[in-house]
């Protein structure tokens, strides 16, 4: 890894210039710093990992070599050797390399905790030298509910949205603005109470919450935000067939019949009423209706704020622009209003309980979610957010407090436990499902009795091993590659294609021939 150390100090001066920090940074003292010692961290990429971690680190400790080692050996080589078992594959990946930093995946903390291969961090973090308490609010005690109540690990970011909401237009119709902590059904209420004619090329939209009319995604938006899954992954049997999701369901069916919504595809023309809402102009940010003032409200990511700043300066008119914006916390389910489903912590490092170099391990996960890391990154990210609250506030103007006032929603589900052919083909089943209850050939009670039938089938299934997922894949093409025009349209449209259909036409095709 000496590479990554060549004009180590020409990095070195620049990072301490970006950071405004000293090589002093979490020394214990000991007087080791100075000492060359290796630090193993187990990664998906080491390219990926030098470029968002290792670069800043090794300049600040260029006595400290990183060696990363690279988990896609669990996929390549372990997985196969035990019996496609992910959970074997990386204790067995672990044993091998001994790293002694470890980024796992939020469903993996308890089990591993529990086996006594983490390191319980608690007394780090409450450490006088890290400042926890500049951490986003939750952040810790979300970790230790996926720790089991114990404390194994620390994300470096976060993603999230927040509902974006005109002022202007809520002043001109004299309706109240939306505030933290709504439920969808009081946000879309709130939409309701704006006009829903007038001329389409002109007209106000209350609420966006979608691509298109699809009852199927309104369905799983719903249902994500108040923490039904379709399946209890334990059981591997399906739970959607319930009064729960039967309420859901009706309530995404009646959203949809609103005029209220905006959905993206009224801006291409897509739209099932075949009207023309907006004018192809060119101008990418004037068709937004959001930054043209013809839509309410809508959900987004933080990339948003950017984005309207940019409208700001590039768009051909931009004085038409949003000025007077605010946000809010996303909708929230009634039983978990500080939660969200829109909320998710990456990139949770641990340390092996194993691991000979514990004090280095925690100084390298204090530094990359600390204050001086994350100052530097919220300069150059777009995507996920640092933890670090002081980084997340823009101005004095907003409610930038939306973005990490709640906590994740903890419905994770472990994919590695679940048969490939319900990850492969149930999303399919649900929308075709969904989309004959939405043309009425089907009741919500038959739609929701199918699914679960259905899904019970797919969860049945044996796990696949690597060949078996080639091979299936290499099947599903080649039955992509034989179906004809009028069938691939169906199967967009989410049109089951029945073996009758196939039969009808080998018939019709071997008519032509003779």
């Amino acid at each position: 890894m000496k590479k990554w150390l060549r004009g180590g100090i020409t990095l070195c001066l620049t990072v301490a210039m970006l950071t405004g920090c000293s090589f002093g940074f979490g020394k214990d003292n000991s007087g080791k710093e100075n000492e060359a010692r290796t630090l193993k961290v187990m990664y998906y990429d080491e390219n990926s990992f030098f470029q968002e971690y290792g670069m800043l680190y090794s300049a600040l400790y260029p006595n400290i070599e990183i060696q990363v080692v690279n988990t896609n050996e669990i996929y390549n080589t372990l997985m196969e050797e035990h019996d496609n078992d992910y959970e074997k594959a990386l204790a067995a990946f672990i044993e091998k390399e001994q790293p002694d930093v470890l980024m796992l995946e939020q469903t993996q903390l308890e089990k591993l905790g529990t086996e006594g291969k983490l390191y319980d961090i608690e007394s780090f973090v409450m450490d006088s030298k890290y400042n926890v308490e500049g951490l986003v609010p939750g952040v810790i005690d979300a970790m230790k509910g996926y720790g089991g109540g114990n404390l194994y690990a620390i994300p470096t970011n976060f993603s999230t949205q927040a509902l974006f909401y005109n002022k202007d237009l809520f002043d001109e119709y004299s309706i109240p603005y939306p505030t933290d902590q709504m439920t969808w059904t009081e946000i879309i209420n709130l939409a309701n109470m704006f006009p829903k004619d007038g001329d389409p090329l002109e007209r106000v939209f209350g609420l966006k919450m979608g691509w298109s009319k699809d009852l199927s995604e309104m369905v799983n938006m719903l249902a994500n935000t108040e923490g039904l899954k379709t399946f209890d992954e334990n059981t591997l049997q399906m739970t959607i067939d319930t009064p729960a999701w039967a309420s859901i369901v009706e309530q995404a069916q009646s959203v949809l019949k609103s005029d209220v919504l905006f959905y993206d595809d009224m801006l291409y023309g897509g739209n099932t009423d075949g009207v023309v809402y907006f004018e192809q102009n060119g101008d990418y940010y004037n068709n937004d209706p959001f930054f043209s003032g013809r839509l309410a409200m809508r959900v987004e990511g933080n990339y948003y704020v950017n984005q309207i700043k940019d409208a700001k300066t590039y768009a051909e008119n931009p004085e038409d622009i949003i000025e007077n914006w605010d946000i809010v916390t996303t909708p929230v389910g009634s039983q978990n209003p500080d939660a969200s489903s829109f909320t998710n912590y990456y990139n949770l490092f641990a340390i092996n309980a194993t691991s000979t170099n514990a004090e280095e391990a925690w100084n390298f996960i204090s530094y990359i979610t600390g204050d001086e890391y994350a100052r530097v990154k919220s300069k150059s990210s777009w995507g996920n957010l640092t933890l670090r609250t002081k980084y997340l506030e823009l101005d004095t103007d907003r409610n930038y407090a939306a973005f990490y006032k709640l906590k994740p929603l903890n419905v994770n589900i472990d994919y590695t436990k679940v048969p490939e052919r319900y990850q492969y083909e149930y999303y399919q089943i649900s929308y075709e499902a969904f989309n004959k209850l939405n043309t009425g050939e089907i009741t919500v009670a038959e739609a929701l009795a199918e699914l679960q039938l259905r899904g019970n089938e797919l969860l049945a299934t044996e796990k696949m091993t690597k060949e078996e997922q080639e091979k299936y894949w290499e099947e599903q093409n080649q039955k992509y590659m034989n179906m004809s025009e009028e069938e691939m349209l169906r199967a967009a449209s989410g049109e089951a294609i029945t073996t009758e259909d196939v039969a009808t036409e080998d018939v019709a095709t071997e008519e032509v021939v003779e």
